[in-house]
């Protein structure tokens, strides 16, 4: 009953932390202005790139694990998490120099420098309240990642009012600081780290495919708004980083919402032989989702930009519709891509966004030309690509392991 009761909070999460996030970007827009505001954006698009490269998929790997040796497990995992924030950190140490150099009007090599706290705090995050969204269990997550989305949003706006594009550090600071406050104290069990080789060689081999997969998202996603910026301005990346971000929202929420519902729906899906109803009833719910969206999105995001951001940030239309087209693709092919990952076919994703990655070559041709902006977005929604390698048959069902089915899962 318990699992019942929090499963809407798995929803509620992405919703609250997505809601945050575009609460931060309209602060930032009003008190330090579209030019400060693009820089800002900047900031946050490098901590994204090294976050995404470095995603080995711990809490995917820690849902679809068989629950003997989950405590075990999970002390591996924590050695991972801290591994994983110490090379993240030296990437952004790295990164620092050229980014102040390609964007030499924009933040200081010292602000990409103070991104790198960023990871090293997290690597200490317990994984306890991840543990427990195996059992459709969500209270943990509410607390931890609902609670550091505020204290994100709060440390953002006092960091904003007198300040400029720097608030963003002061903001995902707090977020990560949050985050490992509230994961230990929400932990059920004690936090334990072991360095376990097979645990490194298997977090590897089931990572790198989905390393290679958010490297391509990053570059279909993420990277266009870089090429904005170099292109069009720091006022040209604010319009677009929010007419984006609105885009993404919904999709963004399903992505989330997605990872702790349907992972450890599949994998009983996986137990029972019954792969091909769940992927079915859950690409059904996601098409619908991206069919309401669709028009909503078309019709009224520009409007919304006007009246919240105020009318200098009211983007051209054919944007937005280039936009909402490629977020609802997004949004129908979110099943595909967690229904991979549970499969063990961490390939897969990858091999779907090569397609979509490849639209940076138009994209980055309409930069050059200084061509209209929504060209852009329309590239991108081109590259939308196809799905390839989830329907193909999964493994034999474990009958003995198989459970009733839970009830109420999207």
């Amino acid at each position: 009953m318990k699992g019942t009761t929090t499963r809407p909070l798995a929803w509620g999460v992405p919703v609250l932390a997505e809601a945050a996030a575009l609460a931060r970007s309209v602060i930032f827009a009003r008190l330090i202005g579209a030019e400060e505001l693009g820089q800002a954006m900047l900031l946050a698009l490098v901590l994204r790139l090294v976050e995404m490269i470095s995603d080995v998929g711990v809490e995917r790997l820690l849902a679809r694990a068989p629950e003997a040796g989950i405590a075990r497990l999970q002390a591996e995992l924590h050695a991972v998490v801290a591994l994983r924030g110490l090379a993240m950190a030296a990437i952004l140490m790295l990164v620092a120099a050229p980014f102040a150099l390609i964007y030499a009007d924009g933040p200081a090599l010292t602000s990409y420098l103070v991104l790198g706290l960023v990871p090293l705090i997290r690597g200490g995050i317990h994984l306890d309240y991840r543990r427990h969204e195996r059992q459709y269990e969500y209270r943990g997550l509410a607390i931890v990642e609902g609670g550091a989305a505020m204290v994100m949003l709060v440390a953002g706006a006092m960091a904003a009012v007198g300040g400029d594009h720097r608030a963003l550090l002061a903001a995902v600071l707090a977020q990560a600081l949050a985050q490992l406050v509230l994961s230990h104290l929400v932990a059920r069990h004690p936090y334990r780290l072991c360095l376990a080789r097979e645990c490194l060689v298997r977090s590897w081999q089931f990572g790198f495919p989905l390393i290679l997969n958010a490297l391509l998202m990053y570059l279909t996603l993420q990277a266009d708004r870089l090429i904005v910026a170099g292109s069009y301005g720091w006022a040209g990346i604010a319009v677009y980083g929010i007419a984006l971000q609105l885009a993404l929202l919904p999709a963004q929420i399903t992505g989330r919402a997605a990872a702790s519902l349907l992972a450890p729906r599949f994998r009983r899906a996986i137990e029972c032989g019954a792969v091909e109803q769940a992927a079915a009833e859950a690409l059904r719910t996601h098409a619908l989702l991206a069919l309401g969206f669709l028009p909503a999105y078309v019709l009224f995001a520009g409007a919304t930009m006007a009246l919240v951001y105020g009318e200098s940030f009211r983007p051209d239309q054919t944007l937005i519709a280039g936009l909402g087209l490629a977020a609802a693709i997004r949004i129908a092919r979110t099943p595909l891509s967690q229904l991979s990952v549970s499969l063990g076919r961490t390939r897969d994703p990858a091999h779907a966004n090569l397609w979509r990655a490849l639209a940076l070559g138009p994209v980055m041709v309409v930069a050059v030309t200084n061509a209209p902006l929504a060209l852009i977005a329309w590239a991108a929604a081109a590259g939308g690509g196809r799905p390839r390698g989830a329907a193909r048959r999964p493994p034999p069902p474990a009958r003995a392991q198989c459970r009733a089915k839970p009830q109420g899962v999207v």
